[in-house]
């Protein structure tokens, strides 16, 4: 049975933190899943990276126990837990059997309500963040995406990416600035938890508000501002160089759209069609299998609360830079200017609403749906209408959601590859 109405159990705990509860006994494990305000948006100019590094701070120890210790309580029953940080909101999660879901519980409230961030851990933290940003500076394929963000939002715009500015802020954080990010930026008021598994809701709804609620920040403030769709009226490109290396990725995209937007199923629709479906739509038909053109190629877009981005993504040898973006604009161009075939509609209707089923075959997929459902605000019945929805998207859909977002001759375009004399 699908989760709905019917079967969804929804409470709120007395510090704000709305919970949803689906009983699941087809195993005997519980997954709890959380978001709360307080995410990367509420970073200032010299805060960049806070946000990520106070959630794995969170995890570092707490007043009680200290890391080793939470680690050594986890493992002795195999349960997990972990945080981390979103756009909108520090995510938090815990995973255990059922019998263990008090010890779980503790832990995870033990790290969110009372974490020492210990200066020890901290240059820890500190140092393996530094690295992984450093590693991601020599990666094309994540310059490459970077460098297409920077394109599409403007300095100002909270969804924008600036690596330097992040390894600058995690560079210069003590932990005062974690402390108080932590107080003033992140709250239980207005944030979600799911719980999944084999638990009754009652009792879930009350071990929940024993362990969360006494989390309360009563003087936090964090945004809680939609940012807006940025504009994009012209062709914008950038081309880096990166030395040492064998391969080009390319990004090529526009603004999209939030996860709200009555668009989503069309959209869906349209980008399976043209990116994803099979070995990756006719993207993938067209630039790998027909042109030889490409080691990968497909189209994907993102969905926030606020407007996320449509791309096209290829790694190409550095030879085939030009013809691999020239054929994305052919693609583009094609799926604007006339309606999907018949046969590429119902086939990927049928793909998209077969493997729902396979999605929510784990607590973890079907919690993944709960969470989205619940922080976007699209409805508890949101699965029960979702087959109707897929299999309701016309050609005509298709067609103008692709006309809406899509534009070849007008598109944010980044490459990142060798420069030409070591191509």
């Amino acid at each position: 049975m699908l989760p709905s109405s019917q079967t969804i159990v929804t409470g709120e705990l007395s510090n704000g933190l709305r919970v949803w509860v689906y009983e699941n006994f087809e195993s005997q494990t519980v997954l709890v899943d959380g978001y709360a305000p307080g995410g990367a948006v509420n970073e200032g100019p010299d805060e960049r990276g806070l946000a990520n590094f106070l959630a794995i701070m969170l995890r570092r120890g707490a007043e009680t126990r200290d890391y080793d210790a939470l680690n050594e309580a986890a493992e002795s029953v195999g349960a997990f837990f972990g945080f981390d940080a979103g756009r909108h909101a520090l995510g938090f999660n815990a995973y255990s059997l059922a019998e263990d879901i008090d010890l779980t519980l503790d832990l995870l409230a033990e790290s969110l309500i009372a974490p020492a961030f210990p200066e020890e851990e901290l240059e820890k933290t500190r140092v393996q963040l530094l690295t992984r940003l450093e590693e991601r500076r020599h990666s094309t394929r994540a310059m490459a995406s970077i460098t297409f963000n920077q394109q599409i939002y403007p300095p100002d715009h909270p969804y924008r990416i600036d690596i330097e500015a992040e390894m600058a802020g995690v560079g210069r954080a003590q932990r005062e600035d974690l402390v108080r990010f932590y107080r003033e930026k992140m709250s239980p008021e207005g944030g979600v938890v799911v719980v999944v598994g084999a638990i009754r809701a009652e009792e879930a709804l009350a071990k929940l508000e024993r362990a969360l609620g006494g989390w309360r920040h009563p003087q936090a403030r964090p945004d809680k501002g939609i940012p807006p769709r940025p504009s994009l009226t012209e062709r914008r490109e950038a081309r880096i160089p990166m030395r040492g290396k064998s391969q080009s990725d390319i990004v090529m995209g526009w603004p999209g759209l939030r996860r709200a937007d009555p668009d989503y199923d069309a959209v869906l629709v349209c980008n399976a069609i043209l990116g994803r479906f099979g070995l990756g739509g006719r993207l993938g038909n067209r630039i790998r299998e027909e042109l030889g053109l490409a080691y990968y190629a497909y189209s994907t877009f993102n969905a926030n609360l606020g407007p996320g981005t449509w791309r096209i993504v290829a790694g190409v040898n550095p030879a085939n830079v030009d013809r691999a973006v020239e054929a994305m604009r052919a693609e583009t161009a094609r799926i604007v200017s006339e309606p999907v075939s018949h046969r590429e509609l119902a086939d990927v209707q049928s793909y998209l609403t077969g493997s729902l089923p396979l999605r929510l075959e784990t607590n973890a997929g079907i919690a993944s749906y709960l969470m989205s459902m619940a922080w976007h605000g699209l409805g508890m019945d949101y699965l029960l209408g979702y087959d109707d929805r897929i299999r309701g998207v016309t050609q005509e859909d298709v067609l103008r959601v692709a006309r809406a977002y899509l534009h070849p001759d007008r598109y944010a375009l980044a490459v990142v590859g060798p420069p030409d004399e070591e191509a």
